[in-house]
């Protein structure tokens, strides 16, 4: 249950950030909006770090690779996406790139090797049917 109620949370945070990001961007244009957003996430970090994590380890692990990768590869997409946003409607944009999870789950099949039901399968199945005709 607890798993749940932070999805939604996040659902509901994630749905308020591209809405208000949609009319920032409308407002005053795509590359200061990126400014003020990487601005912003910037100072949200330092302060994340500085206060809540304040005795966390730097040292180089194996993980470091991964994360130094996804980081870069997700404010790749965020910037697509951001462009995407200031170039076509909030619904169409929103719908059809939620569907990231999908390969989020293929991949996690494929190589962690993770198992689904059948019901799972069939969630992953309406989902994406679902993403298709919200952007259509």
């Amino acid at each position: 249950m607890k798993t749940i109620l932070l999805s939604i949370l996040v659902i509901f945070l994630w749905g308020l950030w591209a809405f208000l990001f949609k009319i920032g961007v409308e407002q005053i244009g795509i590359k200061e909006a990126l400014i003020w957003n990487n601005g912003i996430a910037i100072l949200i970090s330092i302060l994340i770090i500085s206060f809540l994590i304040p005795n966390a380890s730097l040292k180089i692990q194996r993980g470091v690779f991964y994360v130094m990768v996804a980081t870069a590869l997700g404010i790749s997409g965020s910037i697509i996406w951001y462009i995407a946003l200031e170039k076509e409607k909030a619904s169409i944009v929103v719908s059809f790139t939620a569907l990231y999870p999908l390969i989020t789950v293929v991949l996690s099949v494929i190589f962690l090797k993770e198992k689904l039901s059948l019901e799972n399968w069939i969630g992953i199945i309406f989902a994406l049917i679902a993403g298709i005709l919200l952007s259509l």
